[in-house]
């Protein structure tokens, strides 16, 4: 859309912040779950994460609209995974 002043802004400032929160958020969970990659994915307005379980052949790929429900995925994924094997260690 084009405005007699110039082309409009594709997002208002609130959703500009809100963007700007949602990557912090990921930055947070990333420091806070460092086997994990994990993105803010903003076309998709959704969290992601990826890793790799003990005993795993394939990454994990987990999504979530917030940061807390993708937190509460990542601690069931861990916590239902098999123990690691001095193999997953090497």
């Amino acid at each position: 859309m084009t405005t007699a002043h110039g082309p409009a802004p594709a997002d208002p400032p609130a959703a500009e912040s809100e963007d700007a929160r949602c990557w912090r958020e990921a930055a947070r969970l990333r420091r806070e779950h460092r086997a994990w990659v994990i993105i803010w994915l903003a076309p998709a307005r959704e969290f992601r994460a990826y890793g790799r379980l003990p005993g795993g052949r394939r990454d994990t790929s987990l999504a979530a609209a917030t940061a807390a429900d993708l937190a509460v995925q990542i601690r069931h994924a861990e916590e239902s995974a098999p123990p690691r094997s001095p193999e997953d260690r090497a």
